[in-house]
């Protein structure tokens, strides 16, 4: 299991159970309580009906400073990690995933590279080759993203880490990371982390 200290923050891959959460579907006043994904049968003005609460298969996560679209497989976590500083995980079974820190009081873009180096320098110690592919990236609302970005491979295994930061206004930012270790054909980081970028707004 790989964990990655910051400056401020420290994080590890864990796998998380999400306990279904009892709902209350209010008709007419009348209030049932209801979980997702449940058929029931209610009578409505007197006639019978069957009710069934489902999720979209991709929700819209929205902060106050970006959103983006997911698949609702993907559980999405936040977390207080210092004043100021907010932490949201996104990440599959295999640990590929996508993490987004979002800092009110200081701009987390001289962060990037040390964080590039805090999540790849495990598997570069392990015997890892590492080449940098860094880029620019052009989101859906015309945002350009200058991301860092390391391919790591090790006997047929490749992983794939982007860190990108972005500052609003002075003292304040987010930093994105992205780390996919699918390999051996699963493609489902990848999925995760192209949804992500595809349909990531930035608020100023």
């Amino acid at each position: 299991m790989k964990t990655l200290p910051t400056l401020i923050a420290y994080f590890s891959f864990v796998l998380i159970s999400f306990a279904q959460t009892d709902l209350i579907l209010s008709v007419d006043g009348e209030e049932f309580e209801v979980n997702l994904n449940e058929t029931y049968h209610l009578k409505i003005n007197g006639k019978d009906s069957e009710v069934l609460l489902k999720e979209k298969d991709t929700l819209l996560f929205k902060d106050s400073k970006f959103k983006f679209k997911h698949i609702k497989n993907h559980k999405i976590t936040q977390s207080k990690i210092e004043e100021g500083v907010i932490q949201i995980m996104m990440f599959t079974a295999m640990g590929s995933g996508v993490l987004v820190q979002k800092y009110e009081s200081f701009d987390p873009n001289m962060l990037k590279e040390m964080m590039l180096n805090e999540v790849i320098k495990e598997s570069v110690s392990y015997g890892y080759k590492m080449k940098r592919e860094d880029y620019e990236k052009e989101l859906s609302d015309g945002v350009k993203l200058k991301v860092l970005k390391a391919v790591l491979e090790y006997k047929g295994e490749i992983e794939t880490y982007e860190v990108a930061s972005y500052s609003g206004k002075r003292d304040e930012g987010l930093l994105f990371v992205t780390i996919n270790l699918d390999s051996m054909g699963e493609e489902e980081g990848a999925d995760m982390i192209g949804l992500m970028w595809d349909t990531l707004i930035l608020v100023p």
